[in-house]
């Protein structure tokens, strides 16, 4: 699409993806706080948190985990691979595959000669696999995903004069991994989805549970064993029966949910789905009690959009805003950790399938929650969920909130917050974490903005995620922010107010392609100024001047960057001007079929 036209009808061009990611990575690197939107229109979505009444649920180290699918494929070892992986910061992974059992010689099987007497475990292949440790250093869970074919009985089911063997051949990959190689593995599952394979005699899997649990607790009495990775969480009567069976030997109990089988399904109903995903930890805890007062974990350790892939939602925005809900919904409920599937491939991967394992739209998010989104979680609602959902959770004095937007429009959202511990004033600033299908934006709001009726700006298809230390406040420093703005030349649907209103997701626009187009900001009263702050719409290079003054007669000349080679969007400027009240950017130099344009001005001083 030509640039110009689309610059013209103010569309959205197909450089502004790549413009923000460089101001991600710039925000990222320089440390800078962006500040607070703002909206002048009325909020569309209300929600409220209460500091003070905990749900006596917890969002743990484990609450946002990953399964580990890639790694089994020979690049374990990758740098790019794990060091994107730990990007992420799972506090648990798990280790998977349904090819597990295949020959480990000719393919991504641990098993050499699975379909004869003499099959083993490959020590050596599943040391080059699990001795490549991600630098966050995750807690490790190794799912067992069914037999050798050698002990199949040919419709799927482990014959039955090979219950002892089996187990035996279970608890030697324990004494294989932490005993002979000394790999740590602290969490052993037990099967995977062969729920549905005995459907009719859940009794029976529940035996062989127990029998592979006495063998590899015998090698180990501190593992954990659990299983049995139910793929039917929803047909509770094989929970039951499993439960009933297996419940004294079950340290975990484990199971998958996939939401949709076809494309055709929207994305209001699969979020819908994703917001109920935290009935199937209710369902459990409710069975479980039934039987033993005993706190057995819940681990919801896959979980996808599609279980009838490919599903392109999965790669983007989409299954960004899917993850967030389901996390949301399982944290919620109670569960003791969950485990998305998975971390790389070409279907569902929160990375790139391929080399250089390029971080997709969840990576991102996944990384936020893992920094942000732990502690105990508190009351929380939202007017309207098929718009908005929200997680909220408190460390002592660290609030944070997750807010979700799955509506697929731009929202605002009116928060009421109350329970705080200390006196809140309403410039009291909070840290901002955009996430968005393409990376990560640092910014700040206030109290006020979260709680007025205008409400806080939600892109379309992202996640924000607030953060404050309540012992340790601190208030909103940008002079420039809401005070008035004028241009030399402005397009319509982007005034010159924009640029002074605290928000990267508007901007000022210069009406057409000329050099010599000038921004300003009426401070309001004379301030001593250290510096300032351009948000350029895109990375290019800008040529420009700074400019002060105080009586808006008389200027001089802050900082000259006429003849600068920067493209950096965000760009700081340091200098020390004493009693001024205006601030003015004048553009001196363009790129072809770029217009002068700022997504934020800002001053600061005192």
């Amino acid at each position: 699409m030509d640039q110009e036209r689309t610059k013209r009808f103010g569309l959205a061009r197909t450089w502004k993806k790549t413009s923000l990611i460089a101001m991600a990575v710039t925000l990222a690197i320089g440390a800078v706080s962006l500040s607070s939107p703002q909206t002048a229109a009325a909020s569309s979505v209300s929600g409220s948190i209460n500091w003070s009444s905990p749900t006596g649920k917890t969002a743990g180290d484990y609450a946002y985990g990953l399964n580990i699918y890639k790694a089994q494929e020979g690049v374990a070892s990758d740098a790019t691979y794990k060091n994107n992986v730990a990007a992420m910061k799972p506090g648990i992974v798990r280790y998977h595959r349904a090819d597990q059992m295949g020959e480990s010689t000719t393919g991504n099987g641990w098993v050499t000669n699975p379909g004869i007497s003499t099959y083993a475990w490959d020590s050596s292949k599943i040391n080059n696999i699990l001795s490549q440790t991600f630098s966050n250093n995750p807690v490790r869970m190794v799912n067992i995903a069914n037999w050798p074919s050698y002990m199949d009985d040919g419709t799927g089911k482990l014959r039955t004069d090979m219950y002892d063997a089996y187990a035996a051949f279970c608890a030697q990959l324990v004494q294989i991994t932490n005993i002979n190689l000394g790999l740590g593995i602290q969490y052993f599952e037990v099967l995977n989805e062969k729920d549905d394979t005995y459907s009719t005699n859940m009794v029976e899997l529940a035996t062989i549970y127990n029998k592979v649990y006495t063998a590899m607790r015998a090698k180990s009495a501190t593992i954990k064993i659990g299983g049995p990775a139910f793929a039917r969480p929803d047909l509770t009567a094989r929970v039951t029966t499993f439960v009933a069976n297996a419940y004294t030997k079950l340290d975990f109990i484990s199971f998958h949910t996939y939401s949709s089988g076809s494309t055709a399904d929207t994305n209001a109903t699969i979020w819908t789905k994703a917001q109920a995903l935290g009935s199937h930890t209710a369902d459990f805890k409710s069975i479980i009690a039934s039987y033993t007062t005993a706190n057995i974990p819940i681990f919801h350790d896959e979980f996808n959009i599609s279980w009838n892939p490919p599903d392109g939602r999965m790669n983007n925005e989409k299954g960004m805003i899917y993850d967030a809900l389901a996390v949301t919904a399982i944290a919620k409920a109670g569960a003791a950790g969950s485990m998305a599937w998975n971390e790389s491939d070409g279907w569902y991967g929160k990375l790139e399938g391929w080399a250089p394992y390029n971080r997709r739209a969840s990576s991102f998010l996944y990384e936020i929650m893992n920094t942000d989104m732990k502690g105990d979680i508190v009351t929380s609602s939202v007017g309207d969920s098929s718009k908005i959902d929200l997680l909220a959770v408190m460390t002592n004095n660290w609030k944070k909130v997750m807010l979700i937007n799955r509506s697929g429009l731009d929202q605002s959202v009116q928060l009421s917050i109350g329970g705080w511990s200390t006196t809140m004033s309403p410039d009291t600033k909070f840290t901002v974490k955009r996430i968005y299908g393409w990376g990560v934006v640092y910014e700040s709001t206030t109290l006020d903005q979260l709680t007025g009726s205008a409400g806080f700006p939600l892109g379309a298809d992202s996640v924000a995620v607030l953060v404050i230390d309540e012992n340790n406040k601190s208030l909103e420093s940008n002079l420039a922010k809401g005070k008035t703005a004028t241009a030399d030349s402005s397009e319509s649907w982007n005034p010159a107010s924009n640029g002074t209103d605290g928000s990267t997701s508007t901007r000022w626009c210069a009406a057409d392609s000329s050099t010599g187009h000038w921004l300003e900001v009426d401070l309001g009263t004379s301030r001593n100024l250290t510096g300032a702050q351009l948000v350029w719409e895109q990375s290019a290079n800008y040529k420009y001047k700074v400019e002060v003054s105080a009586d808006h007669v008389n200027w001089t000349l802050a900082v000259d960057n006429t003849a600068t080679t920067s493209s950096s969007i965000v760009q700081n400027l340091s200098f020390t001007q004493n009693g001024k009240r205006y601030l003015r950017v004048t553009v001196t130099g363009l790129p072809w079929g770029v217009w002068a344009s700022l997504y934020e001005l800002k001053a600061f001083g005192s």
